[in-house]
């Protein structure tokens, strides 16, 4: 599996359980998890969106995500009034 970039978006392929995070719910990559004893896959901390709010932030195997091509900050429209 890829490695992606800290903040890229990814996609969940599946639902996370005891969390509202469900499959096809999107998020941006907060930080890499290394394995452990535990969890021998590596894995994300992710932060959860739905609906431009914060949905929760959740631990995964890098297995349940589809990476996505954008990655947080990238190509923002500078709004600012000169």
């Amino acid at each position: 599996m890829e490695n992606v970039k800290l903040f890229q978006w990814v996609e969940l392929k599946q639902d996370v359980p005891d969390s509202p995070v469900k499959k096809g719910d999107r998020g941006v990559v907060l930080d890499y998890l290394k394995p452990t004893k535990r969890q021998s896959e590596p894995g994300y901390n992710l932060e959860v969106f739905k609906d431009g709010e914060t949905l929760d932030v959740v631990s995964v195997p890098i297995s349940w995500v589809i990476p996505l091509s954008k990655v947080w900050g990238e190509n923002i429209i500078d709004f600012t009034v000169a």
